[in-house]
């Protein structure tokens, strides 16, 4: 290669003329392979492996270098000169390396998410000498009878051209590449490959002004140059087809790589809101076998997704009938499409645990394919929230012993399992001997004290857990069973056992700072040999109790049959009941409802007997009679008649015309087949305002036919009827129907009021109650108020209507009327 500083005193030099067609159509190749670089190298970035990467690395390399290339080749055929002329193969081939080196250099570095500024000055010298090194190796393959000759400065501006306009581009990528991907054709990547192929088109230009064609001292014979305008074309044509294909690979990968990008962040996310969920998730296959489980699930029950992965639900299996229970739940999966139960299922350390599973099958739209999906829920912590609540209301919040209810259902129990085999069993009833003295003079924590201790001696005598039960109060119940079958033998049992529990409950307590002597009142009766109520046990124990007490205390009585002459009362009452209804001797009277303003908002209607000869009786005297003998049906039908007649005289008064009535329903009137259609026809016949009448129903009620009870609640409501759960807390007490039925209110039953000053487990029942009827959105109401302290301690609790003695005592219609206009008119007077 010959260099000269100045063309002066050149001979004559060979001047070609340039097909402008082909400089720019070397131009647009120069173009194109830029930018097809540039979409290849940033296709790297998004590549997976070290080995795809370098894929990518040389594919682009190669598009690049032959765009370089070609473009060279097809400016130098732009190029016309009056001369034959060739190229040497080897070369011209060789020339491709370097344009393909200083290319793949260039996009290694336009490949990293955040390039140094000297790697990318770098890059772009490599780039331009890469374009440099090629064009001048390229100029050498050619062969012409003529001597080549170089402007050394124009020489120097080739290379500095490349060189520069490589590194800006390189520069310019850099601070683009910093802001966002060049994923698409925009100004961005527009200007960067127009830098590039500048650099390369300037590059090659510059230096072909800087040659010369110089005549050889031998010319040789001048023939016809064939054009070369088709051969440049053809290069052309075949490397922009090249490019072509290259680039839409390159739109093809692209277009797959976001898909397939998409897919798996849209399974990632899947998988992220499969892991939220709070219960455990299976996915199973159309065989039944588990392909996805999440966090929940491994926390739950041990197993890793690896160890429950193509296993079946059978895996959770917990006993012989958990099996069966699988089986069933495949075949009502297959039969139906889905599933839900509860079932006991094991973890993986073979701890038993219950679950609420809930099985579904997915159809796919499209296929035949099909897929199962499970949820399951830890029931462990509802469950053991139920055994508690269940503890709760079969036993004694104090000494943990059973309570009434527990104690009723041992006794019927009992009592059925005498009758098929025999022996028979007994009923002790016990309470401590002037406890209310100790309760006041020490107080109720010494007096719970006490309680415990007595508890804690007494359970030397229970054979089962259910034997010894605290009825309330200071009052115990202990069953004894095994006794002799002939009677005689039994009575003599039973005395020398209620002796024995006498002797060993009695005596001195340590009762922390001080000591205390007991006695205690015993009373018992037999079971057995008769039908008789666990209730009616517990009342003639008591009787016999009462009958120990009512002899100074410090003994134990049986029960005799002279102490049934309350039985015999209750035969008389019952003729004389009848008479009762028969001749209008019931009547209701009023007590009145308050709020906690103390206005009267309403009324309890009550009933009561005025006996001709007896005077006035209370329904507790004849209430329980009537339920057992009917009667309470033709009662309860009289005092929903009458209450109906009155809250429609009180509706055509405005005085009282916002007064609520509330009128007591039983067990067995609830229960009558048209007792819905019994009550809409009195309300209708007396236009009574439905509104303003409230059924009070007690927990008994619910133990047996839950949805019917449901059912007639809602069909009454539906007419405006309100309805109140009287003496809550003293029956059943499921909060599981609790919920569902369509309840206003809860009555706080008098039991628990009465004590609630002195008796810490009144306080906190009622404490309770009140806090459960605020969730549930519903109005607690406190029965038995008979003091000011007592509305104050209520009031403090959220309790804020009241009933009782301390606001007014049931009494006629007139009294109460006459009270409600008092009340009416200390309030006009008062400023």
């Amino acid at each position: 290669m010959a260099l000269f500083l100045t063309s002066q005193g050149l001979p004559d030099t060979i001047q070609g003329e340039w097909d402008i067609k082909l400089i720019a159509l070397s131009c647009l190749v120069a173009w194109l392979a830029a930018g097809l670089g540039l979409l290849i190298g940033d296709r790297m970035q998004e590549a997976n492996g070290k080995w795809q990467r370098q894929g990518w690395l040389l594919a682009g390399a190669a598009m690049m270098g032959l765009g370089v290339w070609s473009m060279h080749f097809t400016g130098m055929l732009a190029l016309r000169l009056p001369l034959p002329m060739h190229y040497d193969a080897g070369l011209t081939l060789l020339s491709l390396v370097p344009a393909m080196l200083g290319s793949g250099y260039a996009l290694r570095i336009m490949a990293m998410p955040r390039p140094r500024l000297s790697y990318s000055l770098v890059g772009g010298v490599v780039l331009g000498m890469g374009i440099g090194i090629m064009h001048y190796l390229g100029m050498e393959a050619i062969r012409m009878p003529v001597e080549v000759r170089y402007d050394i400065g124009l020489f120097v501006m080739s290379l500095v051209v490349a060189i520069g306009l490589g590194a800006a581009a390189m520069l310019i990528h850099r601070r683009y590449a910093r802001q966002r991907r060049l994923n698409r054709l925009d100004h961005r990547l527009v200007s960067i490959a127009a830098c590039i192929s500048l650099a390369i088109s300037g590059m090659h230009y510059t230096a072909m002004s800087a040659t010369y064609y110089l005549p050889t001292p031998t010319p040789a014979p001048q023939h016809a140059v064939t054009p070369a305008s088709w051969l440049g074309v053809s290069v052309s044509g075949i490397v922009i087809l090249l490019l072509m294909v290259a680039g839409l690979w390159v739109f093809i990968d692209r277009r797959l790589q976001r898909h397939q990008r998409q897919s798996v962040m849209s399974r990632e996310q899947l998988m992220e809101v499969i892991a939220a969920i709070n219960d455990a998730f299976l996915l199973f296959d159309h065989r039944g076998r588990i392909v996805l489980s999440n966090r929940t699930f491994s926390t739950l029950t041990g197993y890793t997704p690896d160890e429950i992965r193509n296993q079946p639900l059978s895996i959770l299996e917990h006993s012989h009938e958990s099996a069966r229970t699988y089986r069933d739940i495949q075949r009502c999966v297959v039969e139906h499409g889905h599933w839900q139960g509860e079932i006991e299922a094991r973890r993986k350390n073979g701890e038993a645990f219950p679950v609420r599973v809930s099985v579904n099958r997915v159809d796919y739209s499209q296929g035949n394919v099909h897929h199962f999906v499970a949820t399951l829920h830890d029931l462990s912590a509802h469950r053991e929230a139920q055994a508690k609540i269940h503890r709760l209301a079969h036993h004694d919040t104090l000494t943990g012993l059973p309570n009434r209810q527990t104690l009723y259902a041992r006794l019927d129990a009992l009592q059925a399992a005498c009758r098929a085999q025999g022996p028979g069993g007994a009923l002790i009833m016990l309470d401590i001997d002037n406890f209310k003295a100790l309760n006041d003079s020490r107080g109720n924590a010494v007096g719970d004290t006490l309680l415990l201790h007595v508890a804690r001696r007494l359970k030397r005598f229970a054979r089962h857990e259910h034997d010894l039960a605290r009825l309330g109060g200071n009052e115990f119940a202990l069953i004894v069973t095994d006794l002799p079958s002939a009677h005689d033998d039994a009575d003599e049992a039973l005395s020398r056992h209620l002796d024995t529990v006498r002797q060993a409950i009695g005596g001195v307590y340590d009762l922390d700072d001080f000591t205390h002597t007991t006695t205690h009142s015993l009373g018992g009766v037999r079971f057995g040999d008769g039908d008789v109520s666990a209730d009616e046990l517990v009342k003639r124990a008591s009787l016999a109790m009462s009958h120990a007490k009512q002899e100074g205390g410090n003994a134990s009585r049986a029960f005799r049959p002279e102490m049934e002459q309350a039985l015999q009362v209750r035969v008389c009452m019952e003729a004389e009941l009848r008479q009762a209804l028969a001749t209008d001797q019931l009547q209701l009277f009023y007590q009145p409802q308050v709020d906690t303003r103390g206005t009267i908002i309403g009324a309890e209607a009550l009933i009561r007997w005025q006996h001709p000869e007896r005077g006035m009786i209370s329904p507790g005297d004849f209430i329980p009679l009537a339920e057992e003998t009917g009667l309470i049906e033709q009662i309860g039908g009289w005092v929903l008649d009458t209450a109906c007649q009155q809250l429609a005289t009180w509706s055509r008064h405005d005085a009282t015309s916002h007064l609520q009535l509330s009128i007591n329903v039983s067990v067995r009137q609830f229960q009558q087949a048209d007792f819905v259609s019994r009550v809409l026809d009195t309300i209708a016949r007396h236009r009574a305002p439905a509104e303003r009448l409230t059924l009070e129903l007690t927990e008994s009620l619910l133990l047996a036919n839950v949805e019917g009870v449901i059912d007639k609640m809602t069909r009454l409501k539906q007419h405006g009827l309100n309805f109140s759960l009287d003496d809550f807390g003293t029956g059943y007490s499921s909060l599981a129907y609790l919920k569902r039925l369509p309840f206003n209110t809860l009555k706080i039953d008098v039991s628990f009021v009465r004590d609630v000053l002195v008796d810490a487990n009144d306080a906190a029942i009622v404490k309770t109650i009140v806090a459960l009827a605020d969730s549930l959105q519903l109005k607690s109401v406190a029965e038995g108020v008979e003091m000011q302290a007592q509305r104050e301690f209520l009031e403090r609790l959220g309790c804020h209507y009241h009933q009782g003695y301390y606001f007014g005592r049931p009494s006629p219609i007139d009294v109460f009327e006459a009270h409600l206009a008092t009340q009416a008119s200390a309030s006009a007077t008062t400023p």
